[in-house]
């Protein structure tokens, strides 16, 4: 018989999984704070619950998909504190490896599994369930599961025991962050030296500066989708987290990441700004606004 499935959260990455997960004909319940997402799911033929330990007693294998540490603490806290818990407890959330590895802890004092699975992908790969999938855990738990991920993962890899698949994800989401707030950086730059920003996109694109966030960028910055969401994807704010939890991993291990605290430093000004809801391309707005000062020490120089 194959396992019932719980999910706790349905935000922007946990719906699209949790919907592939439902479509793919695995028995699932849902709960989330906000009714619209569990109105959907139910729609696709899951069935709803009251809240996270509710959930947990209706299934074998619970996924939790939470926007930070203190509120994935607080669901895990009271599912191992509940009569009935799941037999595997599966992390999707982005969390410090250190979290990870004592939330496992606590799990097997409440005689659960535990696995961190953290994902990432765009958009279209959370819709068509083509998400990469980081998985650390035993394996023997990581082979239960598998199931389930492959419904909305089309990369899925075991990396090693709980926190490996932390670690991996704070690694991309340091490249991808970074990397997006440079693309932007560069693209105003030749807009604000007299370019077309459009033209300019498909001279990178031919070019060594050529990458994914050139792309996303040059179409936001021609559509500025990112304005119109009332609910966004992926919430500014919470690229400052990961962004945070990347650099303070890099201390821990002893690595200088410098470029990687120049971009945190220009995340953290536009969520200061007011963009902490607003989609992370919401970065250009503020990029586009701020006019710099020259550093101590720079001196221009004409020919």
């Amino acid at each position: 018989m194959a396992d019932r499935i719980g999910w706790v959260g349905l935000g922007g990455m946990g719906r699209p999984m949790a919907a592939n997960v439902a479509r793919a004909g695995l028995e699932l319940t849902v709960c989330d704070l906000r009714p619209e997402p569990v109105a959907e799911l139910v729609g696709l033929g899951a069935a709803s619950a009251e809240d996270a330990v509710a959930v947990a007693a209706a299934a074998d294998v619970l996924f939790v998909s939470l926007p930070n540490s203190t509120v994935s603490k607080q669901v895990a806290a009271e599912v191992f504190a509940a009569a009935s818990r799941p037999s595997v407890y599966v992390e999707l959330s982005t969390l410090s490896p250190s979290v990870m590895r004592g939330l496992a802890e606590q799990a097997a004092a409440a005689g659960v599994g535990f696995c961190d699975s953290p994902v990432s992908g765009n958009v279209r790969a959370r819709r068509e369930g083509t998400l990469s999938v980081m998985v650390g855990g035993e394996v023997a738990a990581f082979e239960r599961i598998r199931p389930v991920l492959d419904a909305f993962g089309g990369n899925v890899f075991h990396l090693g025991p709980v926190g490996a698949g932390s670690v991996a994800k704070l690694a991309n989401n340091l490249i991808a962050l970074t990397s997006l707030a440079t693309a932007m950086e560069g693209l105003l730059l030749g807009a604000r030296a007299g370019l077309d920003f459009q033209q300019l996109c498909e001279v990178v694109m031919t070019a060594s500066g050529a990458g994914p966030q050139v792309l996303g960028v040059a179409h936001q910055q021609r559509t500025r989708r990112y304005r119109e969401s009332a609910s966004p994807q992926a919430a500014l704010r919470l690229a400052v987290k990961d962004l945070e939890l990347g650099v303070e991993l890099a201390e821990e291990v002893g690595l200088p990441v410098r470029t990687a605290q120049a971009a945190l430093q220009t995340w953290r000004e536009a969520e200061a700004a007011g963009l902490a809801e607003a989609e992370i391309f919401a970065l250009l707005d503020h990029l586009e606004a701020v006019r710099t000062i020259a550093p101590p020490g720079f001196e221009r120089t004409t020919p």
